[in-house]
């Protein structure tokens, strides 16, 4: 199978595509890295299930009630989702120390999912840019 790179968008649009997708990558590290050197870890039990719709596929996001290490209770929605969860469910979280409400669920691809698509992306992008460069230099 061959990817045929279209040739009628030039070589520095793909360019300038893949070296936004870099920012967009590094700023999502950057980000990421940034919450979790201020993070503490808790163990919460999932409350609710609040589903929302991304086009026609429901996502459901957690309700997630946890005490902080300061002794407040919380009942936070997670900015993150995991497939299987279940209401009554225990799981691992991180909150932020200086705001409780910024609750992630405790997995790797939680953790990483944005960067490692923006990475993606910006890998693809950079690569079609070659491809489109060396069709127009052919």
């Amino acid at each position: 199978m061959t990817l045929q790179i279209p040739l009628s968008v030039p070589w520095p649009v793909w360019l300038t595509l893949g070296v936004l997708a870099v920012v967009w990558a590094v700023f999502a590290y950057v980000l990421q890295r940034r919450f979790l050197s201020r993070v503490v870890r808790a163990s919460g039990v999932v409350e609710a299930l609040k589903e929302e719709r991304l086009q026609k596929i429901p996502i459901c996001f957690p309700v997630i009630r946890f005490t902080t290490a300061a002794g407040a209770f919380m009942s936070v929605e997670s900015h993150t989702t995991q497939s299987g969860i279940r209401i009554g469910q225990t799981v691992r979280i991180l909150y932020d120390r200086r705001d409780p409400t910024n609750v992630e669920i405790d997995t790797f691809w939680s953790h990483w999912a944005m960067v490692i698509i923006a990475s993606s992306f910006a890998l693809i992008l950079l690569f079609m840019a070659i491809g489109a460069f060396l069709g127009a230099h052919a």
